[in-house]
């Protein structure tokens, strides 16, 4: 009778625990969205070049800043682990942006061609955006825990205002060309760690001088397979997912890389939001159904469809969609976003499942097929840039499609095997 009434309750808060977190996401994306247009008729696609680089070397970094321990936050049952393991990944995370810093400098000195593959002006700025982006895991890890959903609803929606904003505004009245960009970015970053600290210190103040360097030893020292397994597969998945934006700079050109970026950021939002949402629920319930190879299989097929029918208009309207919505410079964008539609579609149908590895524990799997993606999209790019980049990147997309088609044929077998007696 007991279990009868919470499983009512349980399941109406997590449905509006993803709707809350949705819809900070849906509003933060539709900002971006309708930002743009605009900024694709202040800005040049060199602009947006030169900060795609920037953000993609941040990013990567940032990925393993934290050793990955912010994951391990929700798992301890005690409250003060948890606030021990946010300790030490906060220390770790300084201590590799202060290690980025002084590896900059050294290169600096030595390299000045490093000058010309990211702007000058805000070289020195990468290990603040590392350092930045890193917290920001930190802090979104525990207030999930703590289940504080619309308090990070309306700081992604705080983020992406500020950095829309400041964006428009350097680039209408002061005409920043890049530097427009960066600052809108290191400001949205920036208001939304400094929020979410405020917050914290107020509420953890006294807690924090309770734990000791012995609890947070230990803390790190129990969750230290998150470094050694989860982090290399952050590192290759940023990796993976920037890799074109170093290929069209190192062989192409920086504006070519700006035109690559946003034709990424308007067919990619659309199909986040969905699988946002989507994986969420997968996870959710393919832990609790009997029926989960056709689950598997319904939610697959089903996101292809969805993926297929999205990218119609770009496969046939490509370039004349974003020379209307981004402006006339944009036509090389929308021949760039119609050669990427299989990668496209078949990437968004296995990340709405890909869950499933988590599930059944086959994680090493997962870090297997990607050591062999990366290094098998590596060397189609190395072998086909001679072309000119249209060949490049059907190339490019083609396999890549063909490699998530294996890697969800694989989750079939997994699963298959995992739960055949229960299917």
């Amino acid at each position: 009778m007991i279990s009868l009434k919470k499983n009512p309750i349980t399941k109406s808060e997590f449905i509006k625990n993803v709707f809350t977190l949705l819809s900070g996401a849906s509003v933060a994306q539709i900002i971006t969205l309708i930002a743009i247009p605009i900024l694709t008729r202040i800005y040049t696609p060199e602009d947006f070049g030169y900060i795609a680089i920037y953000l993609s070397v941040a990013n990567i970094v940032a990925a393993i800043s934290t050793g990955r321990y912010e994951l391990a936050i929700m798992l301890p049952k005690k409250r003060q682990e948890a606030l021990a393991i946010f300790k030490g990944t906060f220390k770790i995370t300084l201590i590799v942006s202060l290690i980025s810093l002084a590896i900059i400098v050294t290169l600096k000195s030595f390299d000045h061609r490093l000058s010309s593959f990211i702007e000058p002006a805000y070289f020195y700025f990468l290990p603040l955006s590392i350092f930045i982006v890193g917290l920001g895991n930190v802090f979104f890890q525990w207030y999930t825990r703590e289940k504080k959903f619309k308090l990070q609803a309306k700081l992604k929606i705080a983020k992406s205002g500020a950095n829309s904003g400041v964006n428009i505004f350097l680039g209408l009245l002061f005409n920043f060309k890049s530097l427009g960009l960066f600052f809108g970015h290191i400001i949205g970053q920036g208001v939304q760690q400094i929020l979410f600290g405020i917050k914290f210190y107020k509420e953890e103040k006294n807690s924090l001088k309770e734990i000791s360097s012995d609890l947070v030893k230990k803390q790190l020292s129990i969750n230290k397979n998150f470094p050694y397994f989860s982090a290399p597969m952050a590192f290759l998945n940023a990796i993976s997912k920037d890799i074109l934006i170093f290929v069209f700079k190192l062989f192409f050109t920086t504006s070519l890389v700006g035109q690559y970026s946003n034709a990424i950021k308007v067919i990619s939002y659309p199909l986040d939001l969905i699988n946002q949402a989507f994986m969420t629920v997968f996870y959710q319930k393919i832990t609790e159904t009997n029926k989960k190879l056709r689950l598997y299989l319904i939610s697959y097929f089903g996101n292809f469809i969805i993926a297929i029918i999205t990218m119609i208009p770009i496969v046939f309207w490509g370039e004349e969609l974003f020379v209307f919505v981004l402006g006339k410079d944009w036509k090389i964008a929308g021949a760039i976003a119609r050669y990427l539609v299989p990668l496209t579609i078949t990437s968004f149908a296995m990340r709405s499942v890909s869950n499933i590895f988590a599930l059944t524990r086959r994680n090493g799997t997962l870090l297997v097929w990607q050591i062999i993606y990366l290094g098998i999209v590596l060397t189609t790019i190395l072998i086909t840039k001679a072309e000119n980049f249209e060949v490049m990147l059907l190339y490019f997309s083609f396999i890549g499609s063909f490699l998530y088609i294996v890697l969800a044929i694989i989750g079939y077998g997994i699963i298959k095997k995992t739960y055949e007696n229960v299917n």
